[in-house]
């Protein structure tokens, strides 16, 4: 058995453990830093083991990669509106491991791949991490510090499927689509393809079989989110795409948001009659915007069926998936091609499925698209409850769970009182969960152990940014930079965190986690709890109007080092 001595330890090597371990490593070269992963390549759902024709990114090209690097596309690469195959992010990412180097070290060699977390402990103020290597070797890994960084698409959400083991065709998440397109799309054996789930990744499967051959059908739950609304990759002006759009300072001031700052202009915006008649408009207009794109009952050469794609999301909201269309001929390759079936899975026989509608689909292949769990099987309950992530409400002693509650109560009515508009959500999906929200400071830090950091825990639009700004965050914390507030002031932020996350975002919000139009805000407010700069184009026309793009933090290593001494 190996024992593996080192300062730091990251669990996971996605955007988020190579953003910290880069970042910390840029401000302490000659730190002992080792990072692990389950996995044989970087890059976690960026990774080349997960990759498949139809998965672009989700952000424009400015807005990809991280601040000190460059992302850059060959000649001739196709894009669309400034999107991107993801296999340039995958390439991007196994070039940046390879080219940061420091103490003779570069991010690569201090990866250790194949290496599976089974159990943490601390013990005498030093983290204690048992892995097995290839799930045969027991490797102990020591380190002063741990960042968790295994984020949120490492573990597969898999259906509950009546008649399962009846059905003899393979039944896939989308986690393995990316090496099933070389064996079972690929294969003429298998003819009949069918897809379930609503979201972005259903549909990118749908359309990678379609394109591949296959006869598809695409079954969408009843019971669940239903399908997405899928935005227009198409920018205005300035705005190369959608995204650069939703990530200016102007149109996310169009957003409540609990980590901007309160002002005159959230109250005139978000706290009067007047400005919220001007929200609704923008945000009702997002919706037919993404409705009339799609032309679901008039598309010319649609099969019959099709007009059950119109999605019942929100956007404001955020009441279902949501996703944007990167290929002109999305919708067409849908409508014309694939046969859509709203219900549920009544039961699966040997090669097919039956839902509760009477509809029979015979099918060779179910590829799963229904999402990810997010938990950390390498952490006891004990644990999960003393570092603040999302538990039963029941390990809480009675004192503990009192306490919470009222600061949730208050916290609640706090965030109704700023902002009016979130204490009359619409009729929405919520994802059922009894757990408790998450209870960690910025979405990062437990409140009681200095040592451990949980990184890419905070869901936002753009996991690029978002990556880099917990990064600066966590090193300053580390080296003891940024000091907590007092533990009963800091657990009012939490709770206030917890209660808007679940007004504004009330079908997936109870985790206290979940921000996606929050990108500009959260970034903004780690950047502030350090004391640099958040706003870093020049001017207040530009910071307004410019969107967050990836270079925004291109100096921050040299501000850090100014500000705070190596």
């Amino acid at each position: 058995m190996a024992n593996i001595e080192s300062d730091v330890v990251v669990i996971g090597a996605g955007l988020s453990g190579i953003a910290f371990s880069r970042f910390y490593l840029d401000i302490h070269p000659e730190c002992k830093l080792a990072i692990l992963d389950e996995d044989t390549c970087v890059g976690g759902v960026w990774s080349a083991s997960r990759l498949y024709n139809g998965f672009w990114s989700q952000s424009g090209l400015r807005m990809s990669g991280f601040s000190d690097t460059p992302l850059t596309l060959p000649p001739d690469a196709e894009n669309y509106h400034d999107i991107f195959e993801s296999k340039y992010v995958t390439k991007y990412l196994e070039s940046y491991v390879d080219g940061h180097i420091y103490n003779g070290r570069s991010l690569r060699d201090r990866i250790c791949f194949g290496i599976k977390v089974h159990e943490i402990e601390k013990l005498n103020d030093s983290w204690r991490i048992s892995a097995r290597r290839n799930e045969k070797e027991e490797e102990i890994f020591h380190g002063a510090r741990l960042v968790i960084a295994t984020g949120h698409t490492s573990i597969p959400n898999m259906p509950v499927l009546p008649g399962r083991s009846l059905f003899q065709g393979p039944i896939l998440h989308q986690k393995e689509f990316g090496k099933a397109t070389g064996t079972i799309l690929a294969s003429d054996s298998y003819k009949t393809v069918t897809i379930l789930g609503g979201g972005k990744s259903a549909a990118d499967m749908v359309y990678d079989s379609v394109k591949a051959g296959k006869k598809v059908s695409w079954i969408i739950r009843e019971t669940g989110e239903g399908p997405a609304a899928f935005a227009g990759a198409a920018g205005r002006g300035p705005y190369r795409n959608g995204p650069e759009i939703a990530a200016t300072r102007m149109l996310s001031a169009l957003s409540p948001s609990c980590f901007a700052p309160i002002s005159w202009w959230t109250n005139l915006i978000h706290g009067s009659k007047f400005g919220r008649s001007i929200v609704t408009k923008v945000w009702l207009g997002a919706d037919q915007a993404c409705s009339d794109l799609a032309k679901f009952q008039d598309r010319e050469g649609a099969l019959p069926g099709f007009e059950k794609m119109k999605s019942s999301t929100i956007i404001f909201w955020c009441t279902g998936p949501l996703g944007m269309i990167q290929h002109e001929d999305f919708w067409d390759t849908i409508a014309k091609n694939v046969s859509i079936h709203r219900s549920n899975i009544r039961t699966m026989q040997a090669n097919s499925i039956l839902l509760e509608d009477g509809s029979e689909i015979f099918s060779d292949v179910l590829f799963c698209g229904t999402g990810w769990n997010q938990h950390y099987p390498f952490l006891s309950k004990e644990q999960v409850v003393e570092f603040g992530l999302p538990h039963d409400p029941d390990e809480d002693n009675k004192e503990e769970s009192q306490k919470w509650t009222s600061l949730l109560d208050a916290a609640d009515k706090q965030v109704l009182t700023q902002f009016p508009v979130l204490a009359n959500p619409p009729l929405h999906f919520e994802r059922p969960t009894k757990n408790t929200g998450t209870r960690l400071y910025n979405g990062i830090t437990p409140l009681n152990d200095d040592s451990i950091a949980v990184v890419g825990h905070v869901l936002l639009s753009n996991s690029f940014r978002n990556a880099e700004a917990q990064a600066i965050w966590t090193t300053a914390y580390f080296d003891k930079n940024i000091k907590l507030p007092a533990t009963e002031e800091a657990e009012k932020e939490i709770a206030y965190m917890n209660a808007f996350s679940k007004r504004r975002y009330p079908s997936h919000g109870a985790t206290g986690a979940y921000f996606h139009f929050d990108l500009v805000g959260y970034t903004d407010k780690l950047m502030r709890d350090i004391g640099l700069e958040s706003h870093r184009k020049g001017g207040w026309w530009s910071d307004l109007t410019s969107p967050c793009l990836a270079s925004d933090f291109k100096d921050i290593k040299d501000e850090y080092m100014s500000k705070f001494g190596p």
